[in-house]
């Protein structure tokens, strides 16, 4: 009984001089060596049956004490990793350098970025729900955050910013067509999307790989290709976003290279009215997936523009509309955007309406898969 309890002392003891354990599954990072050797079994008596660089990843099957079963991504070599070599990808914490996103519990209001931390301070600007911004300090329920090219004061309240892992800093999203990034589950191609970004939008890096970055985007983790992150395989040749004005504009003309053109009519055979360098300010009058109508204050012109190529603030991602009849009964939805179109569908009223091009006396929507042409008079 007497060496039962000596023997399992011991062993409480030898648990106890370990490193801290990894997570029992997930993707780490090989970090603190040039090239870490993989194992045929938990230890260092089996043989080597390959190695890994760092700044590769490592899908982790299980852990085993000091070593975890996995597989290296994306080669598929599998084998044991001594795990004091391995940093896991986990939900990333607070402070300075975090994204963190306005998170108003009635949604329809908007947060004032204010220029001390007071509510008799001046405004400086206001932002709606899902608009994001970087920390750089706290001070008595007020976090000193950067939005929008401006720095100011938001109350803590109501920002949502997640706990865990410190960050590494931040990083901002760029590419060269304009599309959006995507963030994906996992640090490859293959895996789901779990969020995108556009140009100019921020994100707080936790761990840096040759190829993925561990990230946050508006409060949700996940890998992005470092190569469309500022300070990562490329570099960011645009400058961050200039300073939206409330109520006068709410985008810009994201930074592709290239002119934008503004048309007379949403189709790209229209008469061109303008062209517009990237990070010209503009106002979407109304907003579409596919075109926006919009104003630009620094000519003053009313026109289409592709919504792919601007960079939208205080707006939904997704424009909706709900379908309103004074009746209460339905509303055509038709093959052209005229009353001799032919009906596809008889959408019934209070349905929601995705807008697919916005403005002028109808509208392009799509309704349960089925896109046509309905009058902008019965969307609210």
């Amino acid at each position: 009984m007497k060496r039962v309890l000596i023997f399992a002392l011991a062993v409480v003891l030898l648990l106890s001089a370990l490193p801290a354990a990894l997570a029992a599954s997930g993707y780490a990072l090989v970090t603190n060596t040039n090239r870490l050797n993989i194992r045929s079994g938990p230890g260092m008596e089996h043989s080597i049956v390959g190695s890994v660089p760092r700044g590769e990843w490592i899908e982790v099957y299980n852990t085993y004490g000091t070593w975890a079963q996995g597989r290296v991504m994306p080669s598929g070599i599998t084998g044991f990793f001594s795990a004091g070599f391995l940093k896991m990808a986990e939900p990333g914490g607070g402070g300075v350098g975090t994204i963190a996103v306005v998170n108003n519990p009635n949604p329809t209001s908007f947060l004032n970025l204010r220029q001390s931390p007071s509510y008799s301070a001046p405004v400086l600007a206001i932002f709606y729900n899902g608009a994001t911004c970087t920390i750089l300090g706290e001070s008595g329920g007020w976090y000193y955050v950067e939005i929008s090219g401006m720095r100011g004061y938001f109350r803590s309240e109501f920002l949502r910013v997640s706990g865990g892992m410190s960050s590494a800093g931040t990083a901002t999203i760029y590419s060269r067509n304009g599309g959006s990034v995507n963030l994906r589950s996992a640090p490859s191609y293959s895996s789901s999307v779990i969020g995108s970004g556009a140009p100019g939008a921020k994100v707080t890096v936790y761990l840096k790989g040759s190829k993925f970055w561990y990230v946050s985007l508006a409060g949700t983790h996940g890998f992005m290709d470092a190569s469309f992150l500022s300070g990562g395989s490329g570099s960011n040749p645009y400058p961050n976003p200039p300073v939206v004005i409330p109520d006068t504009t709410n985008a810009i003309v994201t930074n592709t290279g290239k002119s934008l053109n503004l048309r007379e009519q949403p189709n790209t055979g229209s008469r061109v009215l303008g062209s517009y360098r990237g990070n010209t300010a503009v106002r979407v009058l109304s907003q579409g997936a596919t075109w926006s109508r919009v104003r630009v204050p620094s000519s003053g012109k009313n026109g289409y523009m592709m919504t792919r190529y601007l960079t939208l603030y205080g707006l939904p991602v997704v424009p909706t509309k709900i379908v309103t009849h004074p009746d209460r009964t339905y509303v055509n939805l038709r093959t052209r955007p005229s009353a001799s179109g032919s009906v596809t569908l008889r959408v019934p009223h209070g349905s929601e309406v995705t807008i697919l091009i916005a403005g002028g006396e109808w509208a392009q929507v799509k309704y349960h898969g089925t896109t046509g042409y309905m009058m902008t008079y019965f969307l609210k």
